[in-house]
């Protein structure tokens, strides 16, 4: 049987207010702010048990921190390669043929990594392109 402890609440609010597919410390200095005796290895082991549990999902970035995301339904993730925030890429159900199962194997998990240009960053780009163009005039 779970046990719903104060420390364990806290930590599940801060990742569903987050929202934002945060690593262990970014929860951990926000659980801080407002609860300095919570300790930080209690939030890491909190994170890791909820993950473990299935109440989280661990993001598993290459080239970056281990993070957390409160949504726990299949979906991928996708990283702007700018300014590295981390988005949802939602997957089409129905759609046989994403893979072959292999032979003698049960398939987990499945990891996909997506790169790309966040909205804030292309625009802050354009933005930069059009201020330097009206520069040089």
């Amino acid at each position: 049987m779970e046990r719903k402890t104060t420390q364990k609440k806290l930590v599940t609010d801060v990742m569903h207010r987050l929202a934002n597919h945060p690593s262990a410390e970014a929860v951990y200095l926000e659980v801080h702010k407002t609860h300095p005796r919570v300790s930080k290895a209690r939030v890491y082991r909190i994170l890791k048990e909820e993950a473990a549990r299935g109440n989280l999902r661990s993001v598993d970035i290459p080239r970056d921190v281990n993070r957390y995301d409160h949504r726990t339904e299949e979906h991928w993730h996708i990283r702007c390669r700018v300014c590295g925030r981390i988005g949802d890429v939602e997957v089409l159900h129905g759609t046989d043929g994403m893979y072959v199962q292999p032979e003698g194997w049960t398939v987990e998990n499945v990891v996909m990594s997506f790169y790309g240009i966040c909205a804030d960053c292309a625009a802050k780009a354009k933005n930069d392109i059009s201020g330097t163009e009206e520069d040089s005039k």
